[in-house]
Protein backbone atom coordinates (compact mmCIF):
# COMPACT_ATOMS: atom_id res chain seq x y z
CA UNK A 1 0.00 0.00 0.00
CA UNK A 2 1.13 3.37 -0.90
CA UNK A 3 2.10 6.21 1.54
CA UNK A 4 -1.14 7.78 0.24
CA UNK A 5 -3.25 5.28 0.30
CA UNK A 6 -2.31 4.52 3.95
CA UNK A 7 -3.28 8.21 4.48
CA UNK A 8 -6.49 8.62 2.85
CA UNK A 9 -7.73 5.05 4.95
CA UNK A 10 -5.77 6.20 8.03
CA UNK A 11 -7.66 10.00 8.35
CA UNK A 12 -11.49 8.33 7.15
CA UNK A 13 -10.74 5.52 10.51
CA UNK A 14 -9.87 8.96 12.42
CA UNK A 15 -12.17 11.36 11.41
CA UNK A 16 -13.40 13.43 14.36
CA UNK A 17 -17.60 12.95 12.79
CA UNK A 18 -17.06 9.45 13.28
CA UNK A 19 -14.92 8.38 15.80
CA UNK A 20 -16.98 8.14 18.54
CA UNK A 21 -17.27 4.71 20.58
CA UNK A 22 -20.43 2.87 19.30
CA UNK A 23 -22.74 1.35 22.17
CA UNK A 24 -24.53 -1.37 20.89
CA UNK A 25 -26.54 -2.80 23.43
CA UNK A 26 -26.32 -6.70 24.17
CA UNK A 27 -29.50 -7.16 26.12
CA UNK A 28 -31.27 -5.94 23.66
CA UNK A 29 -30.25 -7.44 21.33
CA UNK A 30 -30.73 -10.40 23.51
CA UNK A 31 -34.35 -9.63 23.94
CA UNK A 32 -34.90 -9.11 20.34
CA UNK A 33 -33.38 -12.41 19.56
CA UNK A 34 -35.45 -14.45 22.04
CA UNK A 35 -38.86 -13.20 20.81
CA UNK A 36 -37.84 -13.63 17.12
CA UNK A 37 -36.86 -17.18 17.70
CA UNK A 38 -39.60 -18.08 20.07
CA UNK A 39 -41.63 -21.19 19.79
CA UNK A 40 -45.20 -18.79 19.36
CA UNK A 41 -43.22 -17.22 15.98
CA UNK A 42 -43.36 -21.02 14.60
CA UNK A 43 -40.16 -20.38 12.81
CA UNK A 44 -41.04 -17.51 11.09
CA UNK A 45 -42.14 -19.74 7.76
CA UNK A 46 -42.13 -17.49 4.45
CA UNK A 47 -46.10 -16.62 4.32
CA UNK A 48 -46.80 -18.11 7.60
CA UNK A 49 -48.47 -16.05 10.30
CA UNK A 50 -45.63 -16.60 12.43
CA UNK A 51 -43.95 -14.42 9.66
CA UNK A 52 -46.40 -12.03 9.85
CA UNK A 53 -46.22 -11.89 13.58
CA UNK A 54 -42.33 -11.29 13.07
CA UNK A 55 -42.97 -8.53 10.74
CA UNK A 56 -45.61 -6.84 12.87
CA UNK A 57 -42.53 -6.76 15.60
CA UNK A 58 -39.80 -5.35 13.43
CA UNK A 59 -42.41 -2.88 12.43
CA UNK A 60 -43.00 -1.79 15.75
CA UNK A 61 -39.21 -1.81 16.44
CA UNK A 62 -38.65 0.60 13.25
CA UNK A 63 -41.20 3.02 14.65
CA UNK A 64 -40.14 2.74 18.39
CA UNK A 65 -36.31 3.69 17.68
CA UNK A 66 -36.94 6.84 15.02
CA UNK A 67 -36.76 5.16 11.82
CA UNK A 68 -38.66 6.80 8.79
CA UNK A 69 -41.01 4.71 7.14
CA UNK A 70 -39.84 4.09 3.44
CA UNK A 71 -42.08 5.91 0.63
CA UNK A 72 -44.78 6.73 3.54
CA UNK A 73 -44.78 3.64 4.71
CA UNK A 74 -42.88 -0.01 6.94
CA UNK A 75 -44.19 -2.42 5.19
CA UNK A 76 -43.86 -3.37 1.33
CA UNK A 77 -45.99 -6.21 0.39
CA UNK A 78 -44.90 -8.87 -2.64
CA UNK A 79 -46.62 -11.62 -4.26
CA UNK A 80 -44.53 -14.94 -4.90
CA UNK A 81 -45.86 -17.09 -7.53
CA UNK A 82 -45.05 -20.83 -7.74
CA UNK A 83 -46.73 -22.80 -10.62
CA UNK A 84 -50.64 -22.73 -9.22
CA UNK A 85 -49.50 -21.17 -5.78
CA UNK A 86 -49.34 -17.59 -4.69
CA UNK A 87 -47.30 -16.34 -1.74
CA UNK A 88 -47.31 -13.12 -0.07
CA UNK A 89 -44.30 -11.54 1.84
CA UNK A 90 -43.48 -8.60 3.10
CA UNK A 91 -40.15 -6.52 3.19
CA UNK A 92 -40.10 -4.14 6.15
CA UNK A 93 -37.80 -0.91 5.52
CA UNK A 94 -37.26 1.65 7.21
CA UNK A 95 -34.15 4.92 6.93
CA UNK A 96 -32.26 7.45 8.55
CA UNK A 97 -31.72 10.31 6.14
CA UNK A 98 -28.45 11.65 6.00
CA UNK A 99 -27.59 15.64 6.97
CA UNK A 100 -25.53 16.77 3.88
CA UNK A 101 -28.08 18.20 1.08
CA UNK A 102 -25.87 16.74 -1.59
CA UNK A 103 -24.64 13.52 -0.42
CA UNK A 104 -28.14 12.39 1.44
CA UNK A 105 -29.32 11.19 -1.79
CA UNK A 106 -26.86 8.43 -1.62
CA UNK A 107 -27.82 5.44 0.35
CA UNK A 108 -25.80 2.46 2.35
CA UNK A 109 -28.20 -0.33 3.13
CA UNK A 110 -28.03 -2.44 6.13
CA UNK A 111 -30.24 -5.77 5.30
CA UNK A 112 -30.78 -8.80 7.46
CA UNK A 113 -33.97 -11.39 6.61
CA UNK A 114 -36.34 -12.31 9.16
CA UNK A 115 -37.48 -15.63 7.67
CA UNK A 116 -36.82 -19.08 8.73
CA UNK A 117 -37.96 -23.00 8.00
CA UNK A 118 -41.11 -22.61 9.90
CA UNK A 119 -42.11 -26.26 11.90
CA UNK A 120 -42.39 -29.90 10.89
CA UNK A 121 -45.30 -32.22 12.21
CA UNK A 122 -43.19 -35.86 13.48
CA UNK A 123 -45.32 -38.50 14.39
CA UNK A 124 -47.70 -35.85 15.87
CA UNK A 125 -45.51 -33.25 16.95
CA UNK A 126 -44.78 -29.86 16.56
CA UNK A 127 -41.41 -29.50 16.01
CA UNK A 128 -40.47 -25.93 15.39
CA UNK A 129 -37.39 -24.24 13.54
CA UNK A 130 -37.02 -21.22 15.81
CA UNK A 131 -33.64 -19.69 13.56
CA UNK A 132 -32.38 -18.03 16.45
CA UNK A 133 -28.73 -17.80 14.87
CA UNK A 134 -30.61 -17.67 11.14
CA UNK A 135 -31.51 -14.99 11.21
CA UNK A 136 -33.16 -13.71 14.20
CA UNK A 137 -29.08 -12.71 15.26
CA UNK A 138 -29.27 -10.50 11.99
CA UNK A 139 -32.61 -8.73 12.73
CA UNK A 140 -31.78 -7.99 16.14
CA UNK A 141 -28.41 -6.55 15.06
CA UNK A 142 -29.58 -4.36 12.13
CA UNK A 143 -32.89 -3.15 14.93
CA UNK A 144 -29.83 -1.96 16.57
CA UNK A 145 -27.79 -0.18 14.48
CA UNK A 146 -30.42 1.59 13.31
CA UNK A 147 -31.23 2.81 16.76
CA UNK A 148 -27.45 4.14 17.25
CA UNK A 149 -27.71 5.51 13.24
CA UNK A 150 -30.68 7.65 14.29
CA UNK A 151 -29.34 9.04 17.99
CA UNK A 152 -26.85 9.79 15.41
CA UNK A 153 -27.93 10.88 12.20
CA UNK A 154 -26.45 14.21 12.59
CA UNK A 155 -23.33 13.51 11.91
CA UNK A 156 -24.39 11.23 9.00
CA UNK A 157 -23.75 13.05 5.18
CA UNK A 158 -25.08 10.17 3.03
CA UNK A 159 -28.52 8.06 3.79
CA UNK A 160 -28.94 4.53 4.95
CA UNK A 161 -31.66 2.31 4.95
CA UNK A 162 -32.43 -0.39 7.33
CA UNK A 163 -34.48 -3.52 5.48
CA UNK A 164 -35.65 -6.91 6.94
CA UNK A 165 -35.97 -8.84 4.15
CA UNK A 166 -38.45 -11.69 3.78
CA UNK A 167 -38.52 -15.13 1.63
CA UNK A 168 -34.44 -15.34 1.80
CA UNK A 169 -34.77 -18.70 2.71
CA UNK A 170 -37.40 -19.53 0.01
CA UNK A 171 -34.70 -18.29 -2.72
CA UNK A 172 -33.46 -14.45 -2.02
CA UNK A 173 -37.06 -13.56 -2.85
CA UNK A 174 -37.60 -10.46 -1.01
CA UNK A 175 -34.26 -8.82 -1.64
CA UNK A 176 -34.81 -9.88 -5.30
CA UNK A 177 -38.17 -7.87 -5.69
CA UNK A 178 -36.69 -4.80 -3.88
CA UNK A 179 -33.77 -4.66 -6.44
CA UNK A 180 -35.72 -5.54 -9.61
CA UNK A 181 -39.20 -3.51 -8.88
CA UNK A 182 -36.96 -0.49 -8.02
CA UNK A 183 -38.44 -0.30 -4.71
CA UNK A 184 -35.04 0.94 -3.51
CA UNK A 185 -32.85 3.40 -5.56
CA UNK A 186 -31.06 1.02 -7.37
CA UNK A 187 -28.62 3.26 -9.01
CA UNK A 188 -27.93 5.41 -6.11
CA UNK A 189 -26.79 2.61 -3.51
CA UNK A 190 -23.28 2.95 -2.68
CA UNK A 191 -23.17 0.20 -0.85
CA UNK A 192 -24.62 -3.39 1.05
CA UNK A 193 -24.41 -5.14 4.10
CA UNK A 194 -26.17 -7.88 4.37
CA UNK A 195 -26.32 -9.47 8.35
CA UNK A 196 -26.72 -13.24 7.69
CA UNK A 197 -25.70 -15.12 11.19
CA UNK A 198 -24.00 -13.12 13.62
CA UNK A 199 -24.40 -14.71 16.35
CA UNK A 200 -21.11 -17.40 16.68
CA UNK A 201 -18.44 -14.82 16.88
CA UNK A 202 -16.54 -16.93 19.95
CA UNK A 203 -17.19 -20.07 18.74
CA UNK A 204 -15.66 -19.55 15.34
CA UNK A 205 -13.18 -17.65 15.93
CA UNK A 206 -13.71 -14.26 13.51
CA UNK A 207 -16.16 -13.14 11.14
CA UNK A 208 -16.52 -13.71 7.49
CA UNK A 209 -16.70 -10.48 5.19
CA UNK A 210 -17.35 -11.68 1.79
CA UNK A 211 -17.46 -9.23 -0.32
CA UNK A 212 -15.16 -6.87 1.15
CA UNK A 213 -12.79 -6.42 -2.16
CA UNK A 214 -16.43 -5.31 -3.96
CA UNK A 215 -15.64 -1.77 -2.17
CA UNK A 216 -12.38 0.56 -4.05
CA UNK A 217 -9.54 -0.58 -1.10
CA UNK A 218 -12.11 -2.56 0.88
CA UNK A 219 -9.96 -4.99 2.09
CA UNK A 220 -7.96 -2.56 3.43
CA UNK A 221 -10.53 -0.34 4.95
CA UNK A 222 -12.19 -3.65 6.61
CA UNK A 223 -8.97 -4.83 8.02
CA UNK A 224 -8.20 -1.88 9.69
CA UNK A 225 -11.87 -1.44 11.14
CA UNK A 226 -11.63 -4.94 12.37
CA UNK A 227 -8.46 -4.65 13.95
CA UNK A 228 -10.39 -2.06 15.71
CA UNK A 229 -12.92 -3.87 17.44
CA UNK A 230 -10.30 -7.09 17.51
CA UNK A 231 -12.42 -9.14 15.09
CA UNK A 232 -10.56 -11.60 13.09
CA UNK A 233 -11.77 -11.18 9.68
CA UNK A 234 -11.62 -14.97 8.41
CA UNK A 235 -12.33 -15.25 5.24
CA UNK A 236 -12.86 -12.15 2.59
CA UNK A 237 -12.88 -11.85 -1.09
CA UNK A 238 -13.75 -9.95 -4.49
CA UNK A 239 -16.86 -12.00 -5.26
CA UNK A 240 -20.56 -11.31 -4.15
CA UNK A 241 -21.97 -14.29 -1.80
CA UNK A 242 -24.57 -15.59 -3.86
CA UNK A 243 -26.68 -17.62 -1.55
CA UNK A 244 -27.74 -14.65 0.36
CA UNK A 245 -29.27 -11.32 0.13
CA UNK A 246 -26.13 -9.80 -0.88
CA UNK A 247 -26.82 -11.50 -4.32
CA UNK A 248 -29.45 -8.75 -5.96
CA UNK A 249 -27.38 -6.12 -4.98
CA UNK A 250 -24.30 -7.38 -5.90
CA UNK A 251 -25.45 -8.51 -9.74
CA UNK A 252 -26.09 -4.84 -10.61
CA UNK A 253 -22.54 -3.79 -9.66
CA UNK A 254 -23.26 -2.31 -5.97
CA UNK A 255 -20.16 -3.57 -3.71
CA UNK A 256 -22.24 -5.58 -1.08
CA UNK A 257 -20.30 -7.50 1.74
CA UNK A 258 -22.06 -10.66 3.58
CA UNK A 259 -21.73 -10.39 7.52
CA UNK A 260 -21.17 -14.03 8.87
CA UNK A 261 -20.15 -16.67 11.56
CA UNK A 262 -20.34 -19.37 9.53
CA UNK A 263 -22.07 -22.59 9.67
CA UNK A 264 -20.79 -23.23 14.00
CA UNK A 265 -24.48 -22.89 15.08
CA UNK A 266 -27.41 -25.67 14.53
CA UNK A 267 -27.41 -24.51 11.18
CA UNK A 268 -31.31 -25.67 9.87
CA UNK A 269 -31.55 -27.43 12.85
CA UNK A 270 -34.55 -27.15 15.56
CA UNK A 271 -31.67 -27.07 18.00
CA UNK A 272 -31.16 -23.40 16.59
CA UNK A 273 -32.43 -21.56 19.85
CA UNK A 274 -31.53 -18.37 21.44
CA UNK A 275 -29.91 -19.66 24.23
CA UNK A 276 -26.91 -20.55 22.28
CA UNK A 277 -25.74 -16.93 20.94
CA UNK A 278 -23.06 -14.81 21.38
CA UNK A 279 -24.39 -11.80 22.62
CA UNK A 280 -21.24 -9.77 23.65
CA UNK A 281 -19.99 -11.03 20.35
CA UNK A 282 -23.42 -9.94 18.57
CA UNK A 283 -22.94 -6.53 20.18
CA UNK A 284 -19.30 -6.63 18.87
CA UNK A 285 -20.14 -7.18 15.17
CA UNK A 286 -23.32 -4.70 15.42
CA UNK A 287 -20.76 -1.96 16.58
CA UNK A 288 -18.54 -2.84 13.37
CA UNK A 289 -20.94 -2.14 11.06
CA UNK A 290 -22.43 0.61 12.37
CA UNK A 291 -18.89 2.60 12.81
CA UNK A 292 -18.30 1.20 8.87
CA UNK A 293 -21.77 2.46 8.21
CA UNK A 294 -21.02 6.21 9.69
CA UNK A 295 -17.78 6.46 8.01
CA UNK A 296 -18.85 5.28 4.57
CA UNK A 297 -22.01 7.66 4.93
CA UNK A 298 -19.13 10.43 5.54
CA UNK A 299 -16.46 9.30 2.77
CA UNK A 300 -15.81 11.52 -0.05
CA UNK A 301 -16.60 8.69 -2.44
CA UNK A 302 -17.49 5.08 -2.49
CA UNK A 303 -16.67 3.60 -5.32
CA UNK A 304 -16.94 -0.53 -6.30
CA UNK A 305 -13.33 -1.91 -7.13
CA UNK A 306 -12.43 -1.58 -10.37
CA UNK A 307 -12.15 -5.32 -11.56
CA UNK A 308 -15.62 -6.16 -9.80
CA UNK A 309 -17.41 -2.77 -11.79
CA UNK A 310 -15.78 -3.86 -14.95
CA UNK A 311 -17.35 -7.72 -14.33
CA UNK A 312 -20.74 -7.01 -13.38
CA UNK A 313 -21.58 -3.20 -15.19
CA UNK A 314 -20.29 -4.41 -18.86
CA UNK A 315 -17.90 -1.56 -19.37
CA UNK A 316 -14.77 -2.50 -20.30
CA UNK A 317 -15.94 -6.20 -19.97
CA UNK A 318 -14.17 -8.72 -22.01
CA UNK A 319 -15.97 -12.41 -22.04
CA UNK A 320 -15.49 -15.68 -24.11
CA UNK A 321 -18.16 -18.16 -24.30
CA UNK A 322 -19.13 -21.37 -26.44
CA UNK A 323 -21.33 -21.08 -28.72
CA UNK A 324 -23.64 -23.30 -31.07
CA UNK A 325 -26.69 -23.04 -32.89
CA UNK A 326 -28.91 -24.76 -35.77
CA UNK A 327 -31.60 -23.61 -38.34
CA UNK A 328 -32.20 -23.33 -42.48
CA UNK A 329 -30.57 -22.50 -45.15
CA UNK A 330 -31.89 -21.73 -48.77
CA UNK A 331 -29.97 -20.39 -52.22
CA UNK A 332 -31.79 -16.82 -53.75
CA UNK A 333 -30.96 -17.52 -57.61
CA UNK A 334 -31.47 -13.93 -58.69
CA UNK A 335 -31.31 -14.48 -62.37
CA UNK A 336 -34.49 -17.28 -61.74
CA UNK A 337 -38.37 -17.15 -60.69
CA UNK A 338 -37.36 -19.48 -58.23
CA UNK A 339 -35.57 -20.61 -55.11
CA UNK A 340 -34.38 -23.70 -53.61
CA UNK A 341 -35.72 -25.67 -50.99
CA UNK A 342 -34.64 -25.16 -47.47
CA UNK A 343 -32.31 -27.42 -45.73
CA UNK A 344 -30.33 -27.59 -42.21
CA UNK A 345 -27.49 -25.69 -41.10
CA UNK A 346 -25.87 -26.13 -37.93
CA UNK A 347 -22.60 -24.21 -36.29
CA UNK A 348 -20.76 -24.14 -33.37
CA UNK A 349 -17.42 -22.44 -31.91
CA UNK A 350 -16.12 -19.88 -29.34
CA UNK A 351 -17.64 -16.32 -29.34
CA UNK A 352 -15.81 -13.58 -27.97
CA UNK A 353 -17.70 -10.02 -26.11
CA UNK A 354 -16.10 -6.45 -24.93
CA UNK A 355 -18.13 -3.80 -23.48
CA UNK A 356 -18.15 -0.67 -25.39
CA UNK A 357 -20.36 1.30 -23.67
CA UNK A 358 -23.72 1.22 -21.31
CA UNK A 359 -25.60 -0.25 -23.87
CA UNK A 360 -23.15 -1.15 -26.18
CA UNK A 361 -20.86 -4.74 -27.13
CA UNK A 362 -18.86 -5.47 -29.38
CA UNK A 363 -19.46 -10.07 -30.36
CA UNK A 364 -17.42 -11.57 -32.69
CA UNK A 365 -16.58 -15.39 -32.94
CA UNK A 366 -15.11 -18.01 -34.39
CA UNK A 367 -17.13 -20.84 -35.41
CA UNK A 368 -17.98 -24.06 -37.91
CA UNK A 369 -20.63 -23.71 -40.12
CA UNK A 370 -22.05 -26.39 -42.24
CA UNK A 371 -25.21 -25.54 -44.58
CA UNK A 372 -27.79 -27.83 -46.19
CA UNK A 373 -29.87 -26.80 -49.24
CA UNK A 374 -31.22 -28.10 -52.66
CA UNK A 375 -29.04 -27.06 -55.90
CA UNK A 376 -29.99 -27.94 -59.20
CA UNK A 377 -27.54 -30.73 -59.57
CA UNK A 378 -28.98 -32.12 -56.63
CA UNK A 379 -28.18 -31.75 -53.08
CA UNK A 380 -25.49 -29.36 -51.69
CA UNK A 381 -23.30 -29.58 -48.34
CA UNK A 382 -20.91 -27.64 -47.10
CA UNK A 383 -18.39 -27.10 -44.42
CA UNK A 384 -17.47 -23.96 -43.76
CA UNK A 385 -15.26 -21.48 -40.95
CA UNK A 386 -17.08 -18.29 -40.17
CA UNK A 387 -15.97 -15.10 -38.36
CA UNK A 388 -19.38 -13.22 -37.37
CA UNK A 389 -18.85 -9.13 -36.16
CA UNK A 390 -21.55 -7.84 -34.96
CA UNK A 391 -23.10 -4.82 -32.56
CA UNK A 392 -25.39 -5.72 -29.39
CA UNK A 393 -27.72 -2.74 -28.42
CA UNK A 394 -29.71 -3.27 -25.43
CA UNK A 395 -33.18 -2.07 -24.87
CA UNK A 396 -32.71 -1.87 -20.78
CA UNK A 397 -28.93 -1.41 -20.61
CA UNK A 398 -26.37 -3.80 -20.00
CA UNK A 399 -27.13 -3.88 -16.42
CA UNK A 400 -30.81 -4.80 -16.53
CA UNK A 401 -29.51 -8.32 -17.89
CA UNK A 402 -28.10 -8.77 -14.47
CA UNK A 403 -31.23 -8.92 -12.79
CA UNK A 404 -34.08 -10.23 -15.70
CA UNK A 405 -34.23 -11.00 -19.13
CA UNK A 406 -33.05 -7.90 -21.36
CA UNK A 407 -33.54 -8.09 -24.96
CA UNK A 408 -31.18 -6.33 -27.91
CA UNK A 409 -30.79 -5.88 -30.95
CA UNK A 410 -27.59 -7.48 -33.22
CA UNK A 411 -26.12 -6.03 -36.38
CA UNK A 412 -22.72 -7.12 -38.39
CA UNK A 413 -21.46 -9.14 -41.18
CA UNK A 414 -19.27 -12.17 -40.84
CA UNK A 415 -16.38 -13.49 -43.02
CA UNK A 416 -16.44 -17.08 -44.08
CA UNK A 417 -14.23 -19.40 -45.76
CA UNK A 418 -15.44 -23.29 -46.98
CA UNK A 419 -12.77 -26.09 -46.77
CA UNK A 420 -14.89 -28.90 -47.78
CA UNK A 421 -18.45 -29.91 -49.23
CA UNK A 422 -20.39 -31.87 -51.62
CA UNK A 423 -23.13 -31.84 -54.57
CA UNK A 424 -25.24 -34.75 -55.26
CA UNK A 425 -23.56 -37.89 -55.12
CA UNK A 426 -20.28 -35.63 -56.58
CA UNK A 427 -17.12 -34.14 -55.00
CA UNK A 428 -17.09 -30.24 -54.58
CA UNK A 429 -16.43 -28.07 -57.82
CA UNK A 430 -13.79 -26.28 -56.52
CA UNK A 431 -13.38 -24.38 -60.19
CA UNK A 432 -17.05 -22.92 -59.58
CA UNK A 433 -18.02 -22.55 -56.34
CA UNK A 434 -16.48 -19.62 -54.15
CA UNK A 435 -14.02 -20.81 -51.49
CA UNK A 436 -14.64 -17.52 -49.35
CA UNK A 437 -17.43 -15.31 -48.78
CA UNK A 438 -18.58 -12.52 -46.44
CA UNK A 439 -21.76 -10.42 -46.00
CA UNK A 440 -24.53 -9.21 -43.82
CA UNK A 441 -26.76 -10.08 -40.27
CA UNK A 442 -28.91 -9.01 -38.40
CA UNK A 443 -31.11 -10.30 -35.63
CA UNK A 444 -32.74 -9.85 -31.98
CA UNK A 445 -31.37 -11.23 -28.68
CA UNK A 446 -32.56 -12.16 -25.18
CA UNK A 447 -30.04 -12.02 -22.48
CA UNK A 448 -30.30 -13.21 -18.54
CA UNK A 449 -27.16 -13.41 -17.00
CA UNK A 450 -24.20 -15.45 -18.39
CA UNK A 451 -26.49 -17.23 -21.19
CA UNK A 452 -27.79 -15.19 -24.22
CA UNK A 453 -30.58 -16.56 -26.50
CA UNK A 454 -30.03 -14.99 -30.72
CA UNK A 455 -31.86 -15.48 -33.94
CA UNK A 456 -29.71 -14.11 -36.78
CA UNK A 457 -30.38 -13.78 -40.35
CA UNK A 458 -27.22 -14.21 -42.72
CA UNK A 459 -26.94 -12.86 -46.37
CA UNK A 460 -24.76 -13.41 -48.25
CA UNK A 461 -23.29 -10.52 -50.37
CA UNK A 462 -21.18 -12.02 -53.19
CA UNK A 463 -22.65 -15.15 -54.71
CA UNK A 464 -21.63 -18.83 -54.40
CA UNK A 465 -21.01 -20.03 -57.98
CA UNK A 466 -18.44 -18.08 -60.05
CA UNK A 467 -21.02 -17.77 -63.52
CA UNK A 468 -24.45 -17.70 -61.96
CA UNK A 469 -26.01 -15.38 -58.76
CA UNK A 470 -27.15 -17.74 -56.58
CA UNK A 471 -27.14 -16.10 -53.11
CA UNK A 472 -26.96 -18.23 -49.54
CA UNK A 473 -29.28 -17.11 -47.13
CA UNK A 474 -29.52 -18.61 -43.40
CA UNK A 475 -31.82 -18.33 -40.23
CA UNK A 476 -30.09 -19.35 -37.32
CA UNK A 477 -31.07 -19.75 -33.59
CA UNK A 478 -27.78 -19.60 -31.40
CA UNK A 479 -27.00 -20.35 -27.82
CA UNK A 480 -24.38 -18.61 -25.97
CA UNK A 481 -23.12 -19.71 -22.65
CA UNK A 482 -20.48 -17.25 -21.11
CA UNK A 483 -17.33 -18.57 -18.96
Amino acid sequence: MNKYRLLALTCLLLHGNVSRAQNVDSSMLKKHVYLLASDSLMGRGFGTQGGRMAAEYIEKQFYAIGLKPWAGKYMHSFISSCMMLKTEGVNIIGWVEGADPVLKNEYIVIGAHYDHLAYRIINGEKIVYNGADDNASGVASVIEIGRWLVLNKASLKRSVIIVAFDGEEAGLIGSSYLVNQHILPVDSIKFMFSLDMVGMLQKYGGVDLVGNKTLNHGDEFFAQLAAKYDIKVKKSGRRIEMQTDTQPFGKLGIPAVHVFTSTVSPYHRPEDDADKLDYDGMARIANFVADATMQLSNADAVRPDTWFAAKTLGSGRFSVGYQFGFGNTYHEYKDEFYNSKKGFSFNTGISFTAGLGKNIDLQAGALYQTTGTEHRYGFFRTHEVIVPVDFLWYFGGKRQQLVSPNVYLIGGGYYSRRFAGKVGNGSFNMDNIRKENYGAQFGLGLSAMNVSFQLIQQIAVKSIEQDTKVIPNTMCFSMIFRF
